[in-house]
């Protein structure tokens, strides 16, 4: 089974795709031995999804044409389907939350949640928050909450968000209602024209139910008006990719992490030059799955 891969579809956008061994635990699969696979997608109105299931050369099969199924399936009903759609930190590194609305239908406005947010396993913070506009459908529009107590966050941190309904009907599906992303922050002190590099490990990202790669988010701030910094990514199976910007603090870049690309645990690098003729001090944020 090392030598196979399962891949899902949902109408035409790749949503999990791995080598079998990882999915079943185990290397082999006996002559007329079935083994069943629970996906954690979840399907929401009419779709259409696709199974590959490809494997090597080194595998003669007799049969290639049954290793595609493809089916009609009818998920749960439409709604509004509230989403933690992305973290991010204020000026002073205090945590904010991002929610959108991934439904087929706009949530009402003065909604209730309940928010609970966790810091390295513990929970910080546990608190109910009325949400006094509506959400569009299909991420018609975001909202932003910042937890009544301040919440920062510093060095490296596990953070993880759950988000829930105090009416069932305000939110159709509870299975993301939960964000976790890793923050690691490194303070820096620059030479002109100096350069350093910084290191990180992400684990492999699982995809996303809407189709979009998990993405690492890289952000630098410091003091100044001025700026000129040249900023490049280095990870598994990736290139250097160098973009030059010029731009006041703070300086944000996304780099995406391919399904296809990341099954295992890699090493990534993010590189920032100081191209300025004066010393540089400030903050290089990373946040990864």
């Amino acid at each position: 089974m090392e030598l196979g891969s399962l891949k899902i579809f949902v109408e035409g956008q790749i949503k999990e795709s791995d080598r079998l061994d990882r999915l079943f635990n185990q290397s082999f699969l006996q002559p007329n031995e079935n083994i069943t696979f629970t996906s954690s997608l979840t399907i929401r109105g009419r779709r259409e999804v696709q199974a590959y299931v490809e494997t090597s050369q080194e595998i003669r099969e007799l049969n290639i044409e049954n290793n595609h199924l493809e089916n009609i399936l009818e998920g749960l009903p439409t709604g509004p389907d509230i989403i933690v759609q992305d973290l991010d930190l204020t000026e002073d590194f205090d945590l904010y939350v991002i929610l959108s609305n991934v439904g087929g239908i706009d949530l009402r406005k003065g909604v209730p949640f309940r928010v609970r947010v966790f810091v390295n396993g513990l929970k910080v913070s546990d608190f109910d928050h009325f949400i006094p506009e509506g959400l569009k459908a299909n991420f018609g529009n975001c909202y932003t909450i910042d937890p009544p107590h301040r919440i920062g966050i510093g060095g490296t941190a596990k953070v993880k968000v759950s988000i829930s309904p105090k009416l069932h009907s305000d939110d159709v599906y509870l299975g993301n209602n939960s964000l976790e992303r890793t923050f690691a922050i490194f303070p820096f002190q620059m030479t002109p024209q100096g350069i350093q590099e910084f290191s990180f490990f992400v684990s492999p990202p699982r995809a996303k139910e809407n189709g979009q790669n998990e993405k690492i988010k890289a952000e630098v701030r410091w003091e100044g008006e001025e700026s000129s910094f040249l900023i490049s990514f280095r990870g598994q199976e990736q290139v250097n990719s160098f973009q030059p910007i010029s731009d006041h603090s703070p300086l944000k870049v996304e780099f995406p992490v391919r399904l296809e690309e990341a099954q295992s645990e890699s090493q990534w690098k993010v590189s920032v030059a100081n191209l300025m003729r004066k010393k540089v001090e400030g903050y290089l944020i990373i946040q990864h799955p």
